[in-house]
């Protein structure tokens, strides 16, 4: 089972995770912290699988939150959850170490199975979220040019990228050596000039290939 702290500054939200992720056998929450500062603490102590985090807490910006955890408890998972349309914060927090973005309006939905993928070394990121960071500080090109043309080999690595996939992993899938598909994921992210995974998850959804 998976340790969860749940980071929010709305108790109302918080124990509404915690009813959610109570009916499931796969997940534990063992704390809900109101506080940037009292998540830091509390993480370090107590050294989550998981952390859900609010990207505004009441006393520390999320980014920051998110940052720190990196450092004081870095094997723990990090989960944004967002009621806003505030991207340059939310990209800070990708940056930052971040394996996800949920909109808090769809945690019934998705919270569970997100939480899976994330346990499970999956990037994951609300489309709508995702469709927003395409705008936002040049994270995506935004002047309507069009993309090169990959591979079909590159094609593969790439969706295999945005699902989250290591380097090791999609050389499994594909059959492929670790070396060659290096080769492959270095000529695709020069072709549509992508550097982090999370941009490779917006290419994706932007050629339609997840």
């Amino acid at each position: 089972m998976s340790t969860v702290l749940i980071a929010d500054d709305h108790p109302l939200v918080a124990h509404g995770i915690e009813r959610v992720l109570a009916a499931t056998s796969e997940f534990t929450v063992i704390a809900a912290c109101y506080s940037g500062k009292d998540t830091l603490e509390i993480a370090q102590r107590t050294r989550p699988d998981l952390i859900l985090l609010d990207v505004r807490l009441g006393d520390l910006n999320g980014s920051d939150v998110c940052r720190e955890l990196g450092t004081s408890t870095p094997a723990a998972k990090i989960v944004m959850l967002t009621a806003f349309d505030d991207t340059e914060n939310l990209r800070r927090c990708l940056e930052a170490g971040a394996a996800g973005v949920l909109l808090k309006g769809t945690l019934d939905l998705d919270l569970v199975q997100a939480l899976r993928d994330v346990r499970d070394g999956r990037m994951v990121v609300d489309a709508g979220i995702a469709r927003a960071l395409e705008t936002a500080s040049g994270l995506l090109k935004t002047d309507g040019a069009s993309y090169p043309q990959l591979r079909p080999r590159e094609v593969d690595v790439l969706r295999l990228m945005a699902a989250g996939m290591t380097t090791k992993d999609i050389a499994e899938q594909l059959d492929l050596t670790v070396n060659t598909v290096r080769s492959y994921t270095q000529a695709l992210m020069e072709k549509l000039g992508a550097h982090t995974r999370v941009q490779a998850i917006v290419y994706a959804q932007k050629l339609q290939l997840i």
